[in-house]
C-alpha cells in the first residue's frame, strides 16, 4: 500500500509541476492563436483556466489507466500456443532425396536466386538432411493447422522414423482466408 501512494504522489507531484511550467510559459507568452484573436477582436479576453481541477483530475486518472490494464488481463495464464506437428492424417507420398531435390529446384530467369534445390534455402535443406538418418525414407506432408488464433495450410517433407513422422523440412506456410 505504501507504493500506491508513493505512486500518486509523485503523480501529483509531476501533474503540479507541469501546471505550473505550463502556467508560467503561458504567462510569458500567450498562444499564437489568442493574439490573433485580440489583435481582431479588442475586446476578446482569454478564457480562464482551473490550473487546481486539472492537476487532482489528471493526477487521478492517470494511474487508474494502468489499473486498467492490469484488470484486462486474464486471472490464469493463456493455455499454451499449439505446435504444429506431423500426424499420419498428414502424409502424401513418398518420396527420395532425389526426387525432392528435383521438385523443389528453382528456375529463376533473372538469375537472383541460386540454381539449386530448394533455392535461398538450400542451406536449411542441407542442414535438415545432416540432422536426418542416413538412406533415411521420406514423405511428402499437407495439413490444414488451425493454432488458435489463424487457420493456416503447411507443407513440406517429414523423415519417417519406424514408420512414424519424425523431424520435417516446411516448404509452405500460408494464412487461410477466414470463412
Amino acid at each position: 500500500m505504501t507504493y500506491l501512494y508513493l505512486y500518486l504522489g509523485i503523480g501529483l507531484l509531476v501533474g503540479i509541476g507541469f501546471s505550473v511550467r505550463g502556467a508560467r510559459a503561458y504567462a510569458k507568452a500567450p498562444a499564437i492563436t489568442e493574439v490573433a484573436a485580440q489583435a481582431l477582436d479588442p475586446d476578446w479576453q482569454p478564457p480562464k483556466r482551473r490550473w487546481l481541477p486539472l492537476i487532482l483530475i489528471s493526477s487521478l486518472i492517470w494511474p487508474m489507466l494502468l489499473l486498467l490494464l492490469l484488470v484486462d488481463r486474464p486471472l490464469k495464464p493463456a493455455a499454451p500456443m499449439p505446435e504444429f506437428a506431423v500426424t499420419s492424417q498428414h502424409l502424401q507420398e513418398a518420396l527420395s532425396v532425389v526426387e525432392i531435390e528435383a521438385r523443389e529446384r528453382v528456375f529463376d530467369p533473372l538469375g537472383t536466386v541460386p540454381d539449386v534445390p530448394f533455392g535461398h534455402l538450400n542451406t536449411a535443406w542441407q542442414e535438415f538432411l545432416a540432422q536426418c538418418e542416413e538412406g533415411g525414407e521420406f514423405r511428402r506432408f499437407a495439413a490444414d493447422w488451425d493454432a488458435g488464433w489463424c487457420r493456416g495450410r503447411r507443407e513440406g517433407y517429414v523423415e519417417m522414423v519406424d514408420g512414424q513422422p519424425g523431424r520435417f523440412f516446411m516448404t509452405l506456410c500460408k494464412t487461410l482466408p477466414e470463412e
